[in-house]
Parts: structure tokens; C-alpha cells; sequence
């Protein structure tokens, strides 16, 4: 049994134990408290900072609702249109690109039917062959070829309606779009100089196609990205469908960008009997709708296909027309009725 002296000493120094280990954690609690305010403040900062940053290279001011709404939207439905889109980009007085640089329209109830050719550009004698062709084409060149003002101008003359072949992202890793391509791993600042450089390399166009983009296609935000480009220019927007799960058409209806879609690939099997084949399914979904588009590459054996049923089209039935018209009927017929009058 220890002794009353010794009792008190003992309590005295657990006392003093306890406090020391009660302040300790008092302080590490304090201490913590502090970390996480300041980790609060340095966040919103950054976050100040960001945004800022953001505004400085004027990034357009679209809502994520908004791309939602792009995103939900369904097919054919009536357009889901972005709040803003009129203060970020009014309309112009003049006539858009898509108008103005379109080919001869055609008059008359038949059915449409447009030919788009794709990848033009590389192969400057297949541009040559392709003035033979009775047309109008819609010709879609890639902006990283060489020569572009003379190719085009050269078709154009020859009564072909021109675009620019887009290159885009597509999924697979191993397939090359092309120098200047719109990747989405890029920066906003860089995203933008592509799509400039791209759509300066010649004059006379009426607007644009994809090329490849199987990726970049099913993402909203760069889809809306490049429609808001395209409405300020005044082009028109023809998605390919390298992808079953694209937004391009929805984006452009968020945007007011005038737009169609392509039913058919010609030329997946290069030779002529499958080539004919896919024509006369054009024929057949233009009977049937009123208009068809088909998208063919420049093979000689799509050429010489084209040649052959060109001549042999029944021209009481069907008309080859630009693709500007058929944006024209799907998108604004009052415009194409006062066009056709004049």
C-alpha cells in the first residue's frame, strides 16, 4: 500500500500526462483545420485562374445543359437551339457560303440525287478526269493537298460544287486523319487553329464533310465546337456517318447550321458490278424519299461506274444536283423556291 506522499505524485503526473496529450491533439486538430481551409482557398484560386484563362481565348459560351440538350436531342426533330447562339454569332446581312458558292440548282418534282466524292485533292490527274464527268458533283477535297486553288477552281468551272473533307478523330488508333486533323486531346487553342487552318486552304466552297472522325463525331462539346465555327462562316454541314452513333446532325440543329446526312457508301468493294449495285440503291431510297445522298472515293472503278450509269440515268425520274440543294429542300425549301424562280 504506497504511501499518501507517493499517491499525489503519481496523480500530479498522470494529470499532467493527460493535459499534455489533450493540447497535443487540440493542435494537430487546429493544424488540420487550417490545412483544409487552406486547400479550399487554393482551390477556388486555381479555379479562378482557369476560368479566367478560359475567357481570354474566348471560348464560346455554351452550357453544359446545353450540350445535354444537343446530346438528347432525336433525329428529325424540330431544332433544340443553343440559348445564346444569336449574342455569340448574329446572323449576317449577306447570303451564307452555302448559297452563294452552291452549283446550278435544278428546277422541277423529280427525285434528287447527289454524288459526293471524297479524298480528292492527293491524286491531281483523278481531279483532271473527274472535269469529264457530267455532273454536278459535290467534290470534297482534303485540306492538307497540295495545289487546292488550282484543283478547284478548275471544277468549279466546270459546274462541280466543292467542300472541304474534314479530317477528324476516328476510333482506331492505327488510321491516320491527317496533319491538322481535330483531335480531342487537343487544347481549345489548338482545336481552333485547326479548324481555321483547315477551312482557309481554298475559296469557293460551300461547306464541310468528315473525314474518318468515327470518334470526334460522338462527342457533343467538339461537335458544337465546330458547328458554331461553321454558322459564323456560313457553310453547311454533311456528316458522313463514319459513326452509327455521330451528334453531328443534332449538333448542327443546336446551332442552326444548315445539315443533311449520307445514306450510301459506294465503293467499300472496289469493282464496278458492286459500285452499280449501290447506285441503284441510291435510286431506289430517292424513289422512295424524294432524295438520295451517296458518298464514292476517287477509284477509277468508281469513276468509270459513275460514267457509265451518269449516262444511263433516267432523267425523267431522277436529277443530279448538289448537295447544296438537297440542304436547300431538308433545311430552308422557301429559300430553294425563291432560288429556282429567279
Amino acid at each position: 500500500m504506497p504511501r499518501p506522499k507517493q499517491a499525489k505524485t503519481t496523480s500530479r503526473v498522470k494529470d499532467h500526462l493527460t493535459h499534455d496529450r489533450r493540447a497535443y491533439y487540440k493542435r494537430v486538430g487546429l493544424w488540420g483545420y487550417a490545412g483544409v481551409v487552406m486547400l479550399v482557398l487554393v482551390s477556388m484560386v486555381y479555379m479562378l485562374l482557369s476560368s479566367t484563362q478560359e475567357m481570354d481565348m474566348d471560348t464560346p459560351l455554351i452550357s453544359d445543359d446545353e450540350i445535354k440538350a444537343v446530346l438528347n436531342a432525336s433525329k428529325g426533330s424540330v431544332s433544340v437551339p443553343i440559348g445564346n447562339i444569336e449574342q455569340l454569332l448574329p446572323m449576317k446581312a449577306s447570303e451564307p457560303a452555302w448559297r452563294l458558292h452552291a452549283a446550278n440548282w435544278r428546277p422541277g418534282k423529280l427525285n434528287h440525287i447527289a454524288i459526293v466524292i471524297d479524298d480528292l485533292g492527293l491524286d491531281e490527274d483523278m481531279s483532271k478526269q473527274l472535269v469529264m464527268v457530267k455532273g454536278p458533283l459535290t467534290l470534297a477535297f482534303l485540306p492538307y493537298a497540295d495545289d487546292l486553288p488550282a484543283q478547284t477552281k478548275m471544277l468549279q468551272q466546270s459546274g462541280h460544287e466543292l467542300m472541304v473533307h474534314l479530317p477528324m478523330e476516328p476510333k482506331n488508333k492505327n488510321a491516320d486523319p491527317g496533319p491538322n486533323a481535330l483531335l480531342s486531346s487537343v487544347d481549345y487553342t489548338e482545336f481552333e487553329r485547326r479548324l481555321d487552318w483547315n477551312l482557309k486552304r481554298f475559296d469557293g466552297f460551300v461547306g464541310v464533310n468528315n473525314h474518318m472522325g468515327s470518334l470526334l463525331t460522338e462527342n457533343p462539346n467538339l461537335m458544337v465546337r465546330v458547328m458554331v465555327h461553321l454558322r459564323r462562316k456560313g457553310y453547311l454541314f454533311l456528316d458522313s456517318l463514319t459513326s452509327p452513333n455521330s451528334v453531328g446532325a443534332r449538333a448542327a440543329n443546336a446551332t442552326g447550321v444548315p445539315y443533311i446526312e449520307r445514306d450510301i457508301f459506294l465503293d467499300n468493294e472496289r469493282n464496278l458490278a458492286a459500285i452499280l449495285a449501290q447506285l441503284e440503291k441510291t435510286e431506289k431510297i430517292a424513289r422512295q424519299r424524294g432524295y438520295a445522298i451517296a458518298i464514292g472515293h476517287p477509284y477509277p472503278e468508281t469513276l468509270k461506274a459513275l460514267q457509265f450509269w451518269t449516262a444511263k440515268l433516267d432523267k425523267s425520274t431522277f436529277n443530279l444536283v448538289p448537295i447544296s440543294q438537297l440542304v436547300a429542300i431538308k433545311n430552308a425549301p422557301e429559300t430553294l423556291a425563291e432560288s429556282l424562280s429567279r
